[in-house]
């Protein structure tokens, strides 16, 4: 039988990976792994510490995947990476930070992950993974020169200490190419005539854009909310968050904790993603909507879904730093978003 370690099985997204796999991937064993060693009713939980890589050896024995849950990723990725490679054992990630990114695929080639046969897919969420892999629907289009993609997250959804940290680590701070973060707000109109308003937001994409077929088109992100005051909001505190030390950024998610439950009645559940594709004068040419009425922070964890599907069928084929589109057809996940009860719109 095929087992999968999930590192951060006992978290927020930990949890719901460990939800999506026994539902979607019934003949795979899910085993656990925390720094306690206890949490989950469901599975055993070893003992690891992501930082130490004399802990994780042990827990991936007859492991053919490991997913990484455990964030906020603001560790060193290598420990985790050198065990896995040592094991032989596929890895992916849910981490959305470029520095977290860049440092996967550095401690990838340090480690010899391809001449292993390690496939390491970090970004398998929903940036830069889903939002990579739907692109591909335009890879046959000549006219794309760029990409957009907004996010607007629904703010009734449950607030976690990691999502928090993850959203306010970058506001105000510089961007590469000038700027700062979040200081300017953008809008844009989905297919069923809602607004949504997002800010400029880091994706860790490579600088020479998002892999589109056989040649790269530059990526423009936005994030917000469902309700325009909580984003409004965020811009005006994001040139107060630039002096924020970066290590204190979780402390300061974890105070702001009670205030974000306490905004969980004003919001709905409701998120959407909005990709688009543009031609060399911006005009929008195409695009792909992925509407949540409800669940919608499962979506970041349903790529880990696509990956072990992948995987029973017949392997992530060669080793080394993947993308989620090297392993996952973009009609398959559109697929699989429809069966779980997400509205998935295609064309402008």
């Amino acid at each position: 039988m095929t087992t999968v370690l999930v590192v951060g099985a006992t978290g927020e997204l930990g949890q719901r990976v460990c939800r999506l796999l026994r539902r979607w991937t019934p003949a795979v064993r899910v085993v656990g792994a925390n720094r306690s060693g206890r949490g989950h009713p469901d599975f055993p939980v070893h003992r690891v510490d992501v930082r130490d890589e004399r802990s994780l050896v042990p827990a991936l024995r007859d492991v053919s995947l490991v997913v990484n849950a455990a964030g906020p990723y603001l560790y060193e990725p290598a420990p985790l990476v050198r065990a896995c490679v040592r094991a032989r054992t596929h890895l992916v990630d849910l981490g959305d930070d470029v520095a977290w990114f860049g440092a996967t695929a550095e401690a990838a080639s340090r480690a010899g992950a391809a001449a292993a046969g390690v496939a390491v897919i970090p970004g398998c969420s929903t940036v830069p993974g889903l939002v990579s892999l739907l692109a591909q629907r335009f890879a046959g289009r000549g006219d794309v020169a760029s990409l957009s993609a907004l996010l607007s997250l629904g703010s009734a959804n449950r607030p976690t200490r990691a999502l928090l940290t993850a959203l306010l680590a970058p506001l105000g701070r510089h961007a590469p190419g000038g700027g700062r973060w979040f200081t300017q707000l953008v809008s844009a109109e989905t297919s069923g005539g809602r607004r949504i308003t997002a800010g400029a937001f880091p994706a860790p994409v490579p600088q020479a854009g998002l892999r589109l077929g056989s040649r790269r088109v530059p990526l423009r992100f936005y994030t917000g909310f469902d309700r325009r005051f909580l984003t409004l909001a965020l811009r005006l505190a994001a040139p107060l968050l630039a002096g924020v030390p970066q290590r204190s950024v979780p402390a300061l998610a974890a105070a702001l904790l009670p205030f974000a439950r306490v905004v969980r009645l004003l919001g709905t559940p409701r998120g959407v993603l909005l990709l688009r594709a543009h031609d060399r004068s911006g005009a929008e040419r195409d695009r792909v909507e992925v509407i949540a009425l409800a669940n919608g922070l499962d979506i970041p964890a349903a790529p880990v879904i696509w990956v072990v599907e992948s995987l029973l069928a017949g392997g992530l084929g060669r080793g080394g730093l993947l993308g989620l589109e090297d392993v996952v057809a973009p009609a398959d996940a559109i697929g699989w978003l429809r069966a779980a009860g997400y509205d998935v719109r295609e064309g402008a």
